[in-house]
């Protein structure tokens, strides 16, 4: 009598992951001492007002379930926040549920806005941790390349990518892993034509803290209009230096806020409760990006002269930098680099969905005191003048 095959063991959205590459990245570099310049790890640690009152909420006894929804002194603060940093009001009780961390936050939007077998379109270069979110969610993950002509966010370049089937877009401002920090235009024009498309925008502004040279960021959250087609995910990892932590959140209006709380509910459930507590206290953000413009300066200054293809980037954390002008590929000059200087650097091949592209460009961070960020660029640099450049060919 025959039952039929056997099923595998392991279900084929979850066969569909490997390990993250930067992940990968960041155990090679501690395993063997590189100078990390590849990460974005803040180089600090939480203000200890939210230290200090994240103990006390420990030890004051709240160590058990509360809203999942977040606990309302930290919705009413990210709400504070949100006022002051992009002029954008919004509800803390009815617009703001706190995840575990901007990673959840992002798949329970995906999860609340799409059906499998949907189509997800993801503006690229990307952080290589969305191409997982879409396909837990099951749906197909759609590219829609930046112009790289100082990339620029073109939406009759997304338009051209949209289909029946496009449930929802993924967009990154400020932009990692290029620092582009979209401007009004830019991001109204793609939300006019979610809009016109019935495309809900997810939008990661979990470097929205930093942005350069007085510029302002640009919240999706800015266009009343769009609200009802808009999820915004954010992230207390950063400003805050507190990524272990894991604490972010999502805004949306009333209507969709309803609906991902119904999801996180069945992820997390919530978010560590002394820590939401802890993180209540701060009424703005702890780091800015003048703690890190120099650090930007001198690494565009540095890779330039050496000579890299590079835009000083405008937000962000990181530096997206041309290998074409060196005729080298960025996997085996990352690989060159960590073995024979002790330098990690990112191939942006994880950030394409044409590993060929990926192959032009390497991901550096400038979030690091500046010693380190000098003593890494010297040995960058020194590599690169090695008379057979460093048996990458």
């Amino acid at each position: 009598m025959t039952l039929g095959t056997a099923r595998n063991t392991v279900g084929t959205r979850a066969g569909l992951l490997g390990p993250l590459a930067l992940a990968g990245l960041a155990a090679r570099a501690r395993a063997s001492g590189a100078l990390d310049i590849a990460i974005g790890t803040p180089p600090g640690q939480p203000p200890r007002a939210a230290v200090t009152a994240a103990a006390d909420a420990m030890l004051a006894g709240r160590n058990q379930y509360a809203d999942p929804a977040g606990v309302p002194e930290l919705r009413a603060a990210v709400a504070g926040r949100l006022l002051a940093s992009s002029g954008v009001g919004v509800d803390p009780e009815t617009e703001i549920t706190i995840t575990a961390g901007a990673t959840e936050g992002l798949l329970v939007a995906l999860l609340t806005v799409t059906d499998p077998g949907d189509e997800v379109v993801v503006v690229e270069p990307a952080f290589e941790l969305y191409r997982g979110a879409v396909e837990l969610a099951g749906c197909t993950r759609v590219p829609a390349p930046l112009d790289p002509s100082g990339w620029r966010l073109d939406p009759e370049r997304i338009a051209s990518v949209l289909t029946p089937r496009t449930a929802a877009l993924i967009v990154n401002t400020p932009h990692n892993p290029t620092g582009r920090v979209f401007t009004a235009e830019e991001l109204g024009g793609l939300l006019d034509l979610c809009e016109r498309r019935g495309v809900t925008c997810v939008v990661d502004e979990v470097y929205a803290d930093f942005v350069f040279d007085g510029g302002p960021h640009v919240s999706a959250l800015g266009f009343p209009r769009h609200r009802p087609r808009v999820v915004v995910v954010g992230s207390l990892s950063k400003a805050d230096e507190m990524s272990g932590w894991r604490l972010g959140y999502c805004v949306a209006d009333p209507a969709l806020t309803t609906a991902l709380r119904h999801v996180h509910e069945r992820t997390t459930f919530g978010a560590a409760v002394p820590l939401q507590h802890g993180a209540a206290v701060l009424a703005r953000a702890g780091s800015g990006p003048e703690q890190f413009r120099n650090g930007r300066d001198e690494m565009v200054r540095r890779l330039a002269a050496m000579g890299f293809e590079v835009t000083t980037p405008e937000g962000g954390w990181f530096l997206l930098a041309g290998t074409r002008r060196l005729g080298l590929r960025s996997d085996a000059l990352a690989e060159g680099l960590l073995v024979r200087a002790g330098v990690l650097v990112a191939p942006a091949t994880p950030f394409f969905a044409d590993t060929g592209e990926g192959q032009r460009w390497i991901r550096t961070t400038f979030v690091k005191d500046l010693a380190t960020l000098t003593k890494a660029l010297d040995a960058m640099e020194s590599f690169l003048a090695e008379p057979d450049g460093g048996v990458w060919a």
